[in-house]
């Protein structure tokens, strides 16, 4: 099985959201936060505000790319970064449960790397996703002390109900 890694089209859209979907409930649901499977359901991300979220991050432009990994031809990883001038914005970067820990990651990695051209990368993640925060600090990653925690909320969730995020960095200089 090999990998092949394309820039992404909006006729990927289907395909990106089932991996997004399926992601985001292997990784963040936490009951004792309040965020069930039924945050992150497919009736969620088929939701309009959703969908347009998603198309959005499949846009490529000057300023923005998205690569997609995909083995024999089933979208298995994607990443996007935007360059927002002093800096660039590290953003939708998952890869599927199943094929977590074969490198998937690192290439996609690699590519918004050499895009960010030696430009600081900055993101955002929730804070309870643990595993994942560890996985940007081995890659270079810290927590950025400057920035405030804060709390998001997805209009298709439950009134009050809010995850609370970090900002990360990575510095070139």
């Amino acid at each position: 099985m090999e990998l092949a890694i394309r820039e992404a089209q909006l006729s990927d859209l289907d395909q990106y959201t089932d991996l997004l979907q399926r992601t985001y409930q292997a990784t963040y649901v936490d009951s004792s936060l309040g965020l069930t499977e039924e945050c992150f359901s497919k009736e969620v991300f088929t939701s309009a505000n959703t969908q347009e979220y998603l198309k959005s991050k499949l846009t490529i432009s000057k300023v923005q790319k998205t690569w997609l990994a995909l083995r024999d031809k089933n979208l298995v990883g994607a990443i996007t970064i935007s360059d927002k001038g002093s800096v660039c914005e590290l953003s939708s970067f998952y890869v599927d449960p199943h094929f977590q820990h074969q490198g998937i990651g690192k290439e996609l990695f690699n590519l918004a790397l050499n895009y960010s051209a030696k430009k600081d990368i900055v993101l955002d993640t929730y804070s309870h996703n643990v595993r994942t925060i560890e996985i940007y600090k081995h890659w270079g990653f810290v927590v950025d002390e400057t920035k405030k925690a804060f709390y998001r909320h997805w209009p298709e969730w439950p009134a009050g109900l809010q995850a609370k995020c970090i900002y990360m960095v990575f510095r070139r200089s």
